[in-house]
């Protein structure tokens, strides 16, 4: 466990980044005192768009970057945010996805901050200790190379995020659960070069 402030802030610039360069689907597992729930989502979080779809077939909600709501299917009224609230107001389904959004940093309002890090092969983990008590602890994991996250521990709460691997295809893959109408506006809106492409 190295807990030298160099290398603890190297770590912490690294598990910030998030890996933000690339969409992806993937798999969340999120697991609290309470409850166990999984999802598929989709996620592209330099533009903060998202989906997640709770398995094996429940509702899907989707972020709209524009007009900054929470769309539920199924639910007449979108739940809006304000834009200080984005990331923070994120569903736990895709808080791994948006590290800004975990309360792990060490900020006014956050449960834990960073104390050390640890590299194990490919991943890195931050050790976390609880703000008010000193005795409680915690890990945030993370790909070393990438910094995208892998899982977060807490005494109440643990989330994973699988990702799937991205087809070797030569084309840009935004993953985007199947069946959602406003994934395809968010592709015609993000990305208006497909129309002159085809």
């Amino acid at each position: 466990m190295d807990t030298s402030s160099e290398q603890l802030a190297i770590a912490i610039g690294k598990a910030l980044g998030g890996g933000q360069a690339s969409a992806y689907n993937g798999t969340a597992f999120c697991q609290g005192r309470n409850h166990q729930m999984s999802y598929a989502i989709s996620v592209h979080p330099r533009a903060f768009m998202w989906t997640a779809k709770e398995l094996p077939d429940g509702r899907t909600r989707t972020f709209d970057p524009r007009r900054l709501i929470i769309q539920t299917d199924g639910v007449d009224d979108p739940y809006g945010l304000s834009i200080e609230r984005i990331p923070f107001a994120f569903p736990e389904a895709v808080q791994l996805s948006f590290p800004l959004s975990l309360p792990i940093w060490g900020r006014h309002l956050d449960d834990y901050h960073p104390v050390a890090s640890e590299v194990h092969g490919s991943d890195t983990t931050l050790l976390l200790r609880h703000r008010l008590d000193s005795t409680i602890f915690g890990s945030f994991t993370f790909d070393t190379q990438s910094g995208i996250a892998k899982t977060l521990l807490t005494p109440s709460t643990a989330l994973k995020l699988v990702r799937e691997v991205r087809p070797d295809n030569g084309k840009h893959d935004f993953g985007f659960v199947a069946g959602s109408d406003q994934a395809a506006d968010f592709l015609d809106r993000f990305h208006p070069e497909k129309d002159t492409q085809e």
